[in-house]
């Protein structure tokens, strides 16, 4: 099965292709998705009714899960980023997720603690994903892309969930499944 995860930045879009190994790491490019399937996107896909937060990011913070609400000025731009992604995905005929790889990280235990902005929380996470995945050195907008994909992997495999609400959600993998899984 062969999915996808994009990670949405205004100047850069990471993508990473997995099957069984990680296919392809780079910039997004349409081109690369040959055969994928599904693609989960870093990037709120929905936004607000009202105020800062979804129904699903509220669910998220119950959890303990820390994030940035969609609907703050700031981050309106990347929403509108994936959300465009995201209509050039469906039109190509691949099936569409939001995901977030920080709570994907929480709830496998992928170093949960590590800042993927510094060296030493980079190479803690690359380390951890290395156990499910062989992953070369990585940038943490990458890093995020390979998270994403393996977060539609596991719910595609029926090891995920949907946290959602009338405007919006997400999906998320069980609690620790994919660690023990093991590589293979």
């Amino acid at each position: 099965m062969r999915v996808a995860g994009i990670d949405v930045g205004l100047k850069s879009c990471k993508l990473a292709v997995i099957e069984e190994e990680l296919l392809y790491i780079g910039e997004y490019d349409i081109e690369k998705l040959v055969g994928v399937i599904a693609a989960g996107i870093d990037a709120p896909l929905s936004l607000p009714k009202t105020g800062m937060l979804r129904e699903c990011e509220r669910k998220l913070l119950k959890l303990g899960i820390k994030l940035f609400p969609s609907g703050a000025p700031f981050f309106k731009p990347i929403a509108l980023k994936g959300m465009e992604i995201a209509c050039e995905l469906r039109r190509n005929g691949i099936r569409v997720f939001e995901v977030y790889p920080y709570a994907t990280r929480v709830l496998m235990g992928i170093a949960p603690e590590a800042r993927k902005r510094t060296k030493d929380g980079l190479f803690e996470i690359t380390r951890e994903v290395g156990k499910v995945l062989e992953v070369p050195t990585l940038t943490h907008d990458e890093l995020d892309a390979v998270i994403s994909a393996l977060t539609v992997r596991e719910y595609l495999l029926g090891r995920g969930f949907v946290l959602g609400g009338e405007d919006g959600e997400i999906i998320l993998p069980k609690r620790k499944e994919l660690i023990s899984q093991g590589r293979g």
